[in-house]
């Protein structure tokens, strides 16, 4: 018979009702044991929709008093390195939401810690990384060298610019985006880096300017989000996003940390670029581009968007593996972009959550390591505690991690 995977879910918010958690319920080799927040409206909700065994309001009673083989680590960032590190004591797999830590001392603490005890951890977020099949193919192209030397590249990381207001700042999560242990917005946008190194390799070196641009903002009550969970009645549609973005904002909040940051990336196998990360608050004219990274190299050009996953024009055409009537090779976009509504998964296409969350049940199963590990995240949050050393001190910081990737 196979094994079960015994889960425990420490944070109840948004991500876990709407993705981690409808996931999880239906998976045959798992089960969602217990569950814990500090709202109990919010545990209550989850042992209703999701069949939890237990719900706790305590994560360390948790981690004490029940048989877990993992947790998912779903909570503000603030408490990422206390409770990812009970965990590594208690010698449990587990799962941890972004950011990894806020600066490289936590970061190596919880290294350190999942080497030692031998369990595996999935640093998220995997989407932008080399779980996903589609950026595992185009390392492959770079390496082989379909855009020759590459020699600089860019990218914007400010969410929606065409989706009427736009985004602008987080809809709802004091704690999670505007506090100072949060990261802000760097934080929260580890994508960035990511997609940068998923495509050309580890960074060398930084260099930034960061700084705190908007400091009012309003944000949507928590209180809504419990009363939401309240009248939820299908584990498949308790997606607050479906109902966040029309709420008002009603509650005066202060931005504690960064909001807007522009990095210089100098690679490890050539090139530098920008990398900016914000927040735009009022929308672009559709069509003019939405800061997608953008690849220049000697031989080729790699661009992300305009209707595709990603395209290569290149001289060595050798190399592509087809090509259409203008010279390009596309990655065609994946899912029913039709029913696609920013920021949702679009259906179909890589969900990171769910991805995520079945490779970390698979590695358990398979004693493999995971491919977003803590390697992977010890040198995206290196590229990101960098940018603000470089804009601390005005300096060049040369990076001490990196990947065989």
């Amino acid at each position: 018979m196979a094994r079960t995977i015994k889960v425990g879910v420490v944070g109840c918010g948004v991500v876990a009702t709407a993705y981690y958690l409808p996931y999880l319920m239906r998976m045959a080799n798992a089960e969602i044991t217990a569950v814990c927040d500090l709202a109990p409206a919010r545990t209550a909700a989850c042992v209703r929709l999701f069949g939890a065994k237990s719900a706790f309001h305590d994560y360390y009673e948790m981690m004490e008093q029940v048989e877990l083989d993992a947790v998912l680590i779903l909570t503000a960032p603030g408490t990422h390195v206390p409770f990812a590190l009970k965990a590594i004591e208690m010698g449990r797999h587990f799962l941890l939401q972004k950011p990894m830590a806020t600066n490289m001392t936590d970061a190596r603490r919880i290294a350190e810690g999942v080497r030692a005890a031998g369990i595996k951890a999935v640093i998220e977020p995997s989407s932008n990384s080399p779980l996903d099949p589609d950026f595992a193919h185009l390392r492959a192209l770079v390496r082989a060298g379909v855009l020759g030397e590459v020699l600089w590249f860019s990218l914007g990381a400010t969410g929606p610019t065409t989706y009427g207001p736009g985004l602008g700042s987080n809809p709802y999560g004091q704690a999670a985006f505007y506090a100072k242990d949060s990261g802000g917005f760097l934080f929260d946008l580890p994508y960035a880096p990511a997609n940068i190194v998923a495509v050309l390799g580890p960074c060398k070196s930084v260099m930034a300017y960061t700084s705190i641009s908007v400091t009012e903002h309003h944000i949507v009550p928590e209180s809504e989000y419990d009363a939401f969970l309240s009248r939820a009645t299908d584990p498949d549609h308790a997606n607050y996003w479906d109902v966040v973005l029309d709420l008002p904002r009603t509650q005066p909040v202060r931005m504690e940390a960064v909001d807007n940051a522009y990095s210089l990336y100098e690679m490890v196998d050539g090139g530098v670029g920008a990398c900016h990360v914000g927040r735009i608050f009022h929308p672009v004219l559709p069509g003019v581009g939405n800061g997608s990274l953008q690849v220049f190299g000697t031989d080729g050009n790699l661009i992300f968007g305009g209707g595709y996953m990603a395209s290569i024009i290149s001289s060595r055409k050798e190399l592509l593996p087809s090509i259409d009537a203008d010279g390009w090779y596309h990655i065609p976009l994946r899912g029913d972009r039709s029913r696609a509504k920013w920021p949702q998964p679009v259906p179909g296409a890589f969900n990171y959550y769910h991805q995520s969350t079945q490779h970390l049940i698979d590695c358990i199963l398979e004693d493999r390591d995971p491919i977003p590990n803590v390697e992977w995240g010890l040198h995206i949050t290196e590229m990101m505690a960098a940018t603000l050393e470089s804009s601390r001190t005005g300096q060049k910081v040369l990076m001490t991690t990196t990947l065989d990737y």
